[in-house]
């Protein structure tokens, strides 16, 4: 019920209002009604129904895809990347109970790479492009480089099917260790937001590190964009 005479703004009285139908009623990618057909239903103007759904975007509770309206967000996932597990996306996500998948975007050989120090190579470097999807809901584009005379053939032999951890572990018996991770937080540029359907603009988590294998040498140096939306990161400090 909307009181215009209450002490809060009316948008706000709208916008808990709608949580709480959303927070019984709706699953997650389900489509709100339109801001008009808002409006109409709850007697208010368009703008403080715009203002309401701002408020639920604020929250994650929701997202708005231009010129499709708005949508239930999926819940915030909580990803643990402390010291002594394995450097798997994939497998932490899966060890949740989600479905996960990749999608290759591209591979190039690169001969001055500016990752070749970290790297410990001299030589030519694979950087491989991809866009991570969680119950088929884009989450990450990410970059990883990794030095191509120590795994000959990858770029033809890895299509993306599987993630680069299980494909190195498998083939090459390789078990990919994070040795550091570094954090920051950018704006998605124009690319990044069509892959990731969201607005341009939108917050961009950045997670940024090296991997290692059972020896401690450098095997790849990664970067993941994810929706700032999407993911909780839990480091354990013991």
């Amino acid at each position: 019920m909307i009181n215009r005479y209450a002490d809060r703004p009316v948008y706000r009285q709208l916008s808990d209002l709608l949580e709480a139908q959303l927070l019984e009623q709706a699953s997650p990618g389900d489509r709100l009604p339109s801001e008009a057909e808002l409006s109409q239903q709850y007697d208010v103007n368009r703008l403080t129904v715009r203002r309401a759904l701002n408020e639920l975007s604020q929250r994650g509770l929701i997202e708005t895809v231009h010129g499709k309206g708005s949508f239930v967000a999926a819940p915030v996932v909580r990803y643990d990347i402390s010291a002594g597990r394995d450097a798997s996306f994939t497998r932490s996500m899966r060890d949740l109970g989600h479905q996960v998948s990749i999608r290759l975007l591209s591979t190039e050989i690169v001969r001055d790479h500016p990752d070749r120090a970290q790297l410990r190579t001299r030589g030519r470097v694979l950087v491989c492009r991809t866009v991570r999807l969680v119950d088929e809901q884009p989450w990450s584009v990410s970059v990883t480089a990794i030095g191509a005379e120590r795994f000959p053939g990858l770029a033809r032999e890895w299509s993306g099917d599987t993630s680069l951890f299980e494909f190195l572990h498998d083939r090459h018996g390789v078990r990919m260790q994070r040795a550091y991770r570094t954090f920051s937080c950018s704006l998605a540029d124009p690319e990044e937001a069509e892959h990731l359907q969201m607005r341009i603009g939108a917050p961009i988590l950045e997670m940024r590190g090296l991997n290692v294998d059972q020896d401690r040498t450098p095997v790849a140096v990664v970067s993941h964009r994810f929706r700032g939306d999407r993911v909780q990161f839990t480091v354990d400090l013991r």
